[in-house]
Parts: C-alpha cells; structure tokens; sequence
C-alpha cells in the first residue's frame, strides 16, 4: 500500500522543483551576459552589466533562501567545536569586513555539538550579516560562547542603532525586510536551524543600544 507523503516532504519537493527550474535559466543568462560583455567596448556599458549581474545575484540568493526555508537541511552531522568554526568564520570576516571589530568572550572549556557545518555557517553568517549592514558596515559586534544545561548560548550585540518598535513586531515575518537588497527570510531560516538543532532564536534591543541577538542549541 502506497503511503501519502506528509506536507512537509511535498513542499520540500515543490521547493527543490522550483529552485532547479530557476537555475538554469539563471546560468544561462550569466554565460550569455559573459559573452556580451566581452564583446561589448562601449565603456559606458559597464554600468548596465554590473547592475544586470547584481539583479541575478539578487534573484540567486533569494532562491537559496527559499530552498533553505522550505526544506530539511540537516545534511551530514559531525561532532563540532563552536569556538574553532567561530575562530574560522572570523578570519574570513576580518578580511571582508575591515571596519567591524569582532571580539569573541569563550568559556575556559570548548563547547562541542553534533551538527552539520554547513547549517552552523548559515545560522552564524546570517546573524553576522545582519547586524552588519545594521552598523552600515562599521562598527564592534561582541560575541559571547557559553554554556547553560544541556544547551550552548551564543550571543552576538551589535554596536548599532538597534530596532524601531514596527521592526520588532515584523521580525520573523517571511518576506519582511528594511532592505533594498534583502529577502526577508534570513531571520527566519535562523529561527528554522535553531529549532532543528534543539534550541531556539531571538533577537531583542539592548538597554544601552544596539542590538542582541541569542541563539540557543541542542548539546
């Protein structure tokens, strides 16, 4: 007897349908444009590539948000240090990021979890990312490690001008965004992670400015 698959399965599947329709055409467009731009000498052009490439990135990651929000990515789990993967993060970050300090408070011993990297990079990257563009790219975020129970507590404040009262009550809103370029499902796909991965995800303002955001896992 053939069992009815459950909702979640379908839209993962509708997700991964939809995701893959849209690729290609992307990839095409960008091989194409490659093409045009080569040949193309009017120097006053280069403004019109730029921008066309800029619209496909754009349309690029909201796909992969998409696909992120709608679908189980637990992928492979390994046992992982989150001090070291932060440590990681970091060294990439200072290079991209010049004008924002990051500082990093850990606990005399490592705090491990068995999860998949790849989902840890998102969740992270996109609280970073956040608080960020925030601070209009300048500026200090404070990251805190600890442990507490049966869960790892990581805390990110940021030296921005924290959230107006309209923003808080939208936050997690799918589509949401204060963004010209954003998605609005970073927040969420945060959310969604944390969750998978035992714990939870908020994000708050802080009494003497800034912005809090606290993620909780599963140890």
């Amino acid at each position: 007897m053939q069992t009815k698959p459950d909702e979640t399965q379908v839209l993962e599947e509708r997700a991964q349908a939809i995701a893959h329709e849209v690729k290609n055409p992307l990839t095409m467009v960008g091989f194409n444009l490659d093409i045009l731009e080569a040949s193309d000498e009017r120097p006053s052009a280069d403004k019109n590539y730029a921008m066309i490439r800029k619209e496909l990135k754009k349309i690029s990651d909201l796909m992969i948000d998409f696909l992120y929000l709608n679908s189980a990515h637990y992928g492979e789990k390994e046992i992982l240090s989150i001090n070291e993967l932060l440590n990681k993060m970091a060294e990439d970050l200072r290079v991209s990021l010049p004008n924002v300090a990051l500082n990093f408070t850990y606990p005399q011993d490592a705090i491990t979890i068995t999860a998949n990297e790849n989902s840890l990079r998102t969740l992270f990257g996109n609280i970073i990312k956040n608080a960020t563009e925030a601070m209009d790219y300048e500026g200090e975020i404070q990251v805190c490690i600890a442990k507490k129970d049966n869960l790892a507590e990581i805390s990110f404040k940021d030296s921005g001008p924290g959230l107006s009262a309209d923003v808080q009550k939208k936050l997690f809103n799918e589509h949401f965004t204060t963004k010209p370029m954003g998605s609005g499902l970073g927040l969420s796909i945060c959310k969604k992670i944390a969750t998978e991965l035992g714990g939870d995800f908020v994000l708050k303002n802080c009494d003497g400015g800034g912005c809090l955001a606290v993620v909780w896992i599963g140890v």
